[in-house]
C-alpha cells in the first residue's frame, strides 16, 4: 500500500475511533428518557445480579452523621492579643493626654550696660551674694512653704541647674536638697533662668509663677534673693480627656472620667515619688480580670451574660498607699466596664477541624446497597425515575440496545467521516494529495464533536446555544475553501444530532456553520476579518432566534425570556469562539503548512523581514519584484485566481538573489559585471543559485510552500539563453543546453504561471524600453512574444490556464504596462527634456 495512501487510513481510524469516545465520554446509560423525575417509558427489569449502592440514601445517612458531630471549638491567641492590645491602648492614651501642653515662655535680658566709668578709677567691686530657691508648688500659690499643715506640701526641687548671667558671664550653679541656691557674683543686674525641659522638673510640671526667667539688681557687698521659683502641674481638663478617649476608644463616659482623673493624680504622684494608681493598679487589675476569664473560655454564647456581670463583680482594684489601705469602688466598676467594653469570645469554632471531623463522620456511614435478582422489576411503565433506577438499569445491562446504540453511533461517526473523505478525493484532489490536509480536516473534526460534548454537559446550567458552532465554519472556510466550510457545516449538525439528540440545535448547529462562510470567503484585509467575526456572531444570534422561538418556547414558559437568553448566548459565545480561533490560525497554518489570507497578508507586508532583506540587500531585485507583483496580481484578478497569492510569490520569488546580489544586472549600479570575468557555464552556476539559495531563505522565513513554489517555478526548466548563446559562440554546437538550464520546475498552478510570465515580462520590457519608447504598440509587442516564447519553450504545457484564459492575462498585462509606462509632459529647461 503506498505511504500516502497508509497515511489516510490512518487517520481515518483514529478520527473516527477519537470522535466516538470524545461523543460517548460520560455517557452510560443510552436511554435518552431515564432522567430522574422523567417517568419510565417502559418497563424495566433486571437481566442479571447486581449489587446496587442507592446514592441518594447514602447520601441522606451521611448528612445525618454530618449533622451530628458537634462543632470543634479551640482558643483563639489571635483575639486575646487583640483585647490585651485595646486594653493597654487605652490606658496608654489616658496616661499620655493627662498632661496639658507646655506654656511658652519669654526670655529675660540684661538691660543696656552702664557707661565706663572715669579713667583711673581701678577700685574693684565688692561682690555680692545671689541665692534663691526652686520648688514644686502644691498648693499652686507661688509661694514656697514647706511647713505648711496640708496633704502635699511645697517641696524643693534637687539638683536643678540654675543659670546665672552677668554681663557676658554665665554661671550654673545646681540646687540643694531643700531646694535652694547661692553664688557669689559680681554686683549690678544679673538674669536668672531654668531650663524648663531640666530632667529634674517632674514631667507635667510647668512654672507658675513669672520668675522661671527673672533680672535682679544685687548691690556690692550685700546679699541679694532671687524670687522662688515654683513649677506646679499642668493637667488637661478632665472633660477634654474623656472626649478624646471615648471619640476613640468603645469605654462609657463615667468609667473614662474615673481613668481620666486618676490619671491626672498619678501625674502629682509621681513628682512626689508615690506609688501610682492609674498603671500598674488599675490595669493590671483589669488585664488580670481579662485573663481569668479567658483561662475558663468564652464563647460567643456567654459573651453577653459575662459582660453583664462585670458590673455586679467588677475586679479588685486595691491601694496599699493610702490611709487606711482599702479598695477604690470607683476604679473598680471602671475597670470592669474596661473589661465588658473590649472582651471578646475566645472559644471559637475551628471551621477546620469541624470539617473534618464531619467529613469523617461522613465517610464512617457504609453505602446503602440494594441487591437486584436476575428478572427482577426495577422500575415499572409509567413510575417516576430515580436515580437508583437508572443505576440499576446500567449496572444490571437491562438496556437491550446500549452494546447497540454505540456500535450504531460508531457506525454512522465512520459513515460521516468516509463521506468526507470520499467528497475530497473526488472533488477536491488538491486537499486529498495533501495528507496534512486531511488530518487537519480530522482534527476539526474531532474538536467539534468535543464541542458538542461539552455542550451537553452544560447546557442545563447555561443554554443549548453555548454550542459555538460559528468557529467551525469560520476556520474551516479561512484554511480550506467554502466549499469544504459548507461540508463541515453538514458534519456538525450529524455530529449535534447523535450527540444532543435536540433537533432545535441540530437546526442552529448547521445554520450557525454556514453562517460565517459568505463573510471570510471574500476578505482581504485584517479589518474585514474582525468585521466577518462581528457579522458572523450577529447571524448565529438571528438563527438562534428563531430556532429557540419554534424548538424551544414551551406552553408555559416566556417566548421573550428563552429567546432573549438564547440570543445572548448564541451572540457572545459565537463573537468569543470566532475571536480565539482567529487566534490559533496561525498555529494551524504554521504546523500544517497552509496558506490562509491573514498570512498573505503578513507576506506582504513591507515591514516583512524576507522584504526587509531583499530591500536592504538587492535593492534593484526589489523593485523588479515589486513591479512583478503589481503585473501578477492584474492578471491574476482577470482570470479569477488568487490574486494575493500571486503578488506574494511575485514577491519572493527572486528572494536568493539577495546572497549574490551585484551577479544580477538590476543591481550593478556604476560597478564592472562579475560576469566578465566568469565562463559561461560558471555564471549560469552562479544564476542558477538562486533559486535555490530562495528555497532556503524561504524556510529560513517560514514562507507557506504555497508561497515558496514560486520561486521554484518562476524559470521553470528554461534555458539561460545568454549564457547559452554565449557559450556558443565560443565553443560552436558543442555546448549541452541541459548545462544551462533552471534546476526549477514547471509551474503547475495559474498563479505559478502567471508569476512566471510577468517576471520575463518585466525583465523584458526593462531590457527593451531603456532604448526604445515605450509605447502601446510597443509594449503589446512584447507581451506577446515573451507569451509565445513560454508556450513555445513548453513552460505553461504543466499549468491549467486556458486557452481563453491566456488572453484575459495578455490583457491584463498589456494594460498594467500601459499604465506603467504612461507618457509624462516635458517641463522646460528640466534635465532630460
Amino acid at each position: 500500500m503506498p505511504r500516502p495512501t497508509l497515511m489516510r487510513v490512518a487517520i481515518f481510524v483514529v478520527v473516527v475511533t477519537a470522535t466516538w469516545a470524545v461523543l460517548s465520554l460520560g455517557t452510560s446509560v443510552s436511554d435518552p428518557n431515564l432522567e430522574v423525575g422523567a417517568l419510565a417509558s417502559q418497563e424495566y427489569r433486571a437481566r442479571q445480579r447486581a449489587d446496587v449502592i442507592d446514592v441518594a440514601a447514602t447520601d441522606d445517612l451521611k448528612e445525618q452523621a454530618r449533622e451530628t458531630v458537634e462543632p470543634i471549638r479551640d482558643t483563639n491567641i489571635e483575639t486575646e492579643n487583640l483585647v490585651r492590645d485595646q486594653i493597654n491602648a487605652l490606658f496608654d492614651d489616658v496616661a499620655a493626654l493627662a498632661v496639658a501642653d507646655e506654656a511658652v515662655t519669654t526670655p529675660t535680658t540684661l538691660p543696656e550696660p552702664p557707661t565706663t566709668s572715669a579713667p583711673g578709677d581701678s577700685t574693684p567691686a565688692v561682690p555680692a551674694i545671689l541665692s534663691g530657691v526652686v520648688f514644686l508648688d502644691m498648693d499652686g500659690d507661688g509661694v514656697f512653704q514647706p511647713d505648711a499643715e496640708a496633704a502635699r506640701v511645697d517641696r524643693g526641687l534637687e539638683r536643678v541647674n540654675v543659670e546665672v548671667t552677668v554681663g557676658e558671664e554665665v554661671e550654673t550653679v545646681a540646687t540643694g536638697p531643700d531646694g535652694s541656691w547661692s553664688v557669689e557674683i559680681a554686683p549690678g543686674p544679673v538674669v536668672i533662668g531654668i531650663d524648663s525641659k531640666d530632667a529634674q522638673i517632674p514631667n507635667g510640671f510647668m512654672v507658675d509663677t513669672d520668675n522661671l526667667n527673672q533680672l535682679v539688681e544685687c548691690v556690692p557687698g550685700e546679699e541679694c534673693l532671687a524670687a522662688p521659683i515654683g513649677f506646679e502641674v499642668n493637667l488637661r481638663p478632665i472633660d477634654d480627656i474623656t472626649a478624646e478617649i471615648i471619640a476613640e476608644h468603645p469605654v462609657p463616659l463615667e468609667a473614662v472620667t474615673v481613668l481620666a482623673a486618676t490619671a491626672r493624680d498619678d501625674v502629682i504622684r509621681a513628682a512626689l515619688g508615690e506609688p501610682l494608681h492609674l498603671d500598674p493598679v488599675i490595669r493590671q487589675s483589669t488585664l488580670q480580670r481579662v485573663n481569668e476569664l479567658f483561662g475558663v473560655r468564652v464563647t460567643p454564647e456567654d459573651l453577653p451574660d459575662i459582660r453583664a456581670r462585670q458590673s455586679s463583680n467588677p475586679p479588685l482594684v486595691f491601694y496599699t498607699d493610702t490611709i487606711p489601705p482599702g479598695q477604690d469602688m470607683a476604679a473598680s466598676d471602671a475597670a470592669g466596664e474596661v473589661v465588658a467594653s473590649f472582651l471578646q469570645a475566645n472559644y471559637l469554632i475551628d471551621p477546620q477541624q469541624t470539617e473534618s471531623a464531619k467529613t469523617a463522620a461522613a465517610e464512617a456511614v457504609p453505602n446503602v446497597v440494594v441487591a437486584y435478582t436476575a428478572d427482577q422489576i426495577i422500575v415499572a411503565e409509567g413510575e417516576p425515575v430515580t436515580q437508583l433506577h437508572i443505576d440499576a438499569i446500567d449496572q444490571t445491562n437491562s438496556l437491550s440496545p446500549a452494546g447497540q446504540e454505540q456500535g450504531g453511533l460508531l457506525a454512522v461517526i465512520a459513515v460521516l467521516i468516509g463521506m468526507l473523505g470520499l467528497y475530497l478525493a473526488r472533488f477536491r484532489a488538491e486537499f486529498w494529495s495533501r495528507p496534512r490536509m486531511v488530518a487537519l480536516l480530522g482534527i476539526l473534526v474531532v474538536l467539534a464533536a468535543g464541542a458538542v460534548r461539552a455542550t451537553t454537559v452544560i447546557q442545563d446550567g447555561t443554554s443549548w446555544y453555548v454550542l459555538p458552532a460559528v468557529a467551525f465554519g469560520f476556520i474551516t472556510a479561512v484554511l480550506f475553501d467554502a466549499r469544504i466550510a459548507v461540508l463541515m457545516a453538514l458534519s456538525v449538525g450529524v455530529l449535534t444530532a447523535i450527540g444532543t439528540g435536540d433537533i432545535g440545535i441540530t437546526v442552529y448547529a448547521i445554520l450557525a456553520t454556514l453562517a460565517p462562510i459568505p463573510f471570510v470567503s471574500s476578505v482581504s484585509t485584517r479589518g474585514a476579518f474582525r468585521n466577518a467575526v462581528v457579522f458572523s456572531a450577529l447571524a448565529a444570534a438571528v438563527v438562534a432566534a428563531a430556532t429557540s422561538w419554534f424548538f424551544h418556547v414551551g406552553p408555559n414558559a416566556s417566548a421573550v425570556e428563552v429567546i432573549g437568553l438564547s440570543v445572548a448566548w448564541a451572540f457572545g459565545i459565537s463573537a468569543m469562539a470566532s475571536l480565539i480561533g482567529l487566534a490559533g490560525l496561525q498555529f494551524f497554518e504554521s504546523a500544517f503548512d497552509i496558506t490562509t489570507t491573514l498570512g498573505l497578508l503578513d507576506l506582504t507586508d513591507r515591514n516583512h523581514k524576507g522584504l526587509q532583506l531583499l530591500q536592504e540587500q538587492a535593492f534593484g531585485t526589489f523593485n523588479h519584484s515589486l513591479m512583478v507583483g503589481t503585473l501578477a496580481d492584474a492578471a491574476a484578478r482577470a482570470i479569477g485566481a488568487n490574486a494575493l497569492l500571486a503578488r506574494a510569490m511575485a514577491y519572493y520569488h527572486d528572494l536568493g538573489k539577495t546572497e549574490n546580489p551585484t551577479y544580477y544586472i538590476e543591481n550593478q549600479f556604476g560597478i564592472p559585471n562579475p560576469h566578465d570575468l566568469l565562463t559561461p557555464e560558471e555564471s549560469a552556476e552562479m544564476i542558477r543559485r538562486h533559486v535555490t539559495d530562495g528555497v532556503a531563505l524561504a524556510r529560513q522565513f517560514k514562507i507557506p510552500s504555497d508561497v515558496a513554489t514560486g520561486i521554484v517555478s518562476h524559470h521553470g526548466d528554461g534555458i539561460m539563453r545568454f549564457f547559452y548563446e554565449k557559450a556558443r559562440s565560443q565553443r560552436g554546437d558543442a555546448v549541452n543546453p541541459d548545462d544551462f538550464r533552471h534546476v526549477g520546475h514547471k509551474p503547475k498552478t495559474a498563479e505559478s504561471a502567471i508569476v512566471m510570465l510577468a517576471d520575463s515580462l518585466e525583465a523584458a520590457c526593462r531590457a527593451v524600453f531603456q532604448t526604445e519608447e515605450p509605447t502601446p504598440e510597443a509594449i503589446e509587442k512584447v507581451v506577446n512574444r515573451v507569451i509565445d516564447e513560454k508556450l513555445e519553450d513548453g513552460q505553461l504545457q504543466e499549468s491549467p490556464l486556458t486557452q481563453f484564459e491566456m488572453t484575459q492575462v495578455r490583457k491584463a498585462f498589456f494594460e498594467s504596462l500601459v499604465g506603467h509606462y504612461h507618457q509624462r509632459i516635458a517641463y522646460p529647461n528640466f534635465p532630460g527634456t
